[in-house]
């Protein structure tokens, strides 16, 4: 299952070398990958990473337009990047946390836990 947060704003966006210096200092043992401008895909997939833990393998990319990333993996280590992703985002902006279906979604507050995102993916 792919899993979002995402949101909107005409003002702002996290841009991709602010998110790749945060992955490269808060996730180090991610891999990460920037896409090359004019590459197929570029246009979507800005900066990719992959993380490994005991729980399991997450795959992750931040669309380019700088609103929103996308996890895949195990709930827990989806939640643990939802809420470092919030820290990331400034308090005004409403960040929502869904799947690709939108079988569920949610606000993910400032102070959110590992436990409040796996308790909106229900």
């Amino acid at each position: 299952m792919t899993y979002l947060a995402v949101f909107e704003s005409d003002a702002w966006h996290l841009e991709r070398d602010a998110l790749a210096r945060a992955l490269a200092s808060d996730w180090p043992q991610a891999q990460v990958k920037l896409a090359s401008p004019g590459t197929i895909g570029s246009e979507v997939r800005d900066v990719e990473w992959v993380y490994r833990s005991e729980l399991g393998e997450l795959e992750g990319y931040a669309h380019a337009n700088g609103k929103g990333i996308y996890l895949e993996g195990p709930i827990e280590v989806v939640a643990d990047f939802v809420v470092w992703y919030r820290r990331l985002v400034p308090d005004e902006e409403k960040i929502i946390f869904c799947d690709d279906s939108y079988s569920f979604d949610g606000a993910v507050p400032m102070n959110a836990s590992r436990g409040d995102i796996i308790a909106i993916s229900g």
